[in-house]
């Protein structure tokens, strides 16, 4: 059965969340939800999921920017709920991003680009990426401009930022535990470099290799495949109405700069 990219992603970030955990999946985040959805399906029925941080257990998909009453919750908590949670700890944050480079970070903040500075959401949960058990990335863009070797700005730090390490910045958790893209799963190496893993699309390895803006492995992995019963309940129990078949609403960022611009 052909999978969209979006559903792909899905099943893929469903197999890291266990029973019990308390997952934050942030707003605008149809697939991590998705995902937390499809686990609390199939293995990890007392998986407590906190959409957009105050909706808590969702029980219904809904598409990105639409996130709130009607996604069914069992229950709504207040920012003072919001920050109580968040001070006790959860155990999952996911992060999408304007960038994501190769030692996890995230920018949300601002990238150049030809035309000036382009400037993001920025995001009210930067603690989170340091604070949670351990965060997971997410993009559904799979090119240079999002890959990229460093982010102009660490919204949420990685592995490593300006040459010193997690621990030496003095940040507690153990950073990104993984980076989902349409075409591939990347994992930290033992000096947190993200690697490939796991290749989720269809295109050619080399095309996918080339397409992340630092040296990467160009052996290609495994390939990712989904079982009967993943995408069983996938479409029938968790997305009966096909958001993650619909095309992404994933805007076309402008030409990044090249250093001669005016700015």
């Amino acid at each position: 059965m052909e999978l969209s990219a979006r559903e792909r992603m899905s099943i893929a970030i469903s197999r890291e969340l266990a029973d019990g955990e308390v997952v934050l999946t942030g707003a605008a985040s149809a697939i991590p939800l998705a995902a937390s959805l499809l686990a609390q399906a199939q293995h990890a029925p007392r998986l407590t999921i906190l959409g957009a941080g105050v909706y808590i257990n969702p029980r219904r998909l809904v598409p990105e920017f639409t996130a709130g009453w009607n996604c069914h919750p069992v229950a709504i908590a207040d920012m003072s709920d919001v920050f109580a949670i968040t001070e006790l700890g959860i155990d999952v944050m996911f992060y999408g991003g304007m960038q994501i480079d190769q030692h996890g970070s995230v920018n949300v903040h601002y990238v150049s680009t030809s035309s000036g500075q382009l400037r993001g959401p920025g995001m009210a949960n930067t603690a989170l990426g340091h604070t949670a058990r351990r965060t997971l990335l997410f993009t559904e863009r799979h090119d240079r401009r999002t890959l990229t070797d460093h982010v102009e700005y660490a919204s949420v730090i990685g592995h490593g930022y300006r040459g010193k390490t997690r621990q030496e910045l003095g940040l507690p958790n153990q950073g990104p535990a993984a980076l989902f893209t349409p075409e591939a799963v990347l994992r930290p190496n033992s000096t947190g470099i993200l690697q490939p893993d796991t290749k989720l699309g269809d295109l050619p390895w080399s095309t996918v290799a080339e397409s992340i803006g630092w040296e990467v492995s160009r052996s290609q992995p495994a390939d990712f495949t989904a079982t009967d019963d993943e995408v069983a309940l996938l479409r029938t129990h968790v997305d009966p109405s096909g958001i993650l078949r619909r095309s992404a609403l994933v805007p076309r960022l402008p030409r990044p700069a090249t250093g001669n611009e005016r700015t």
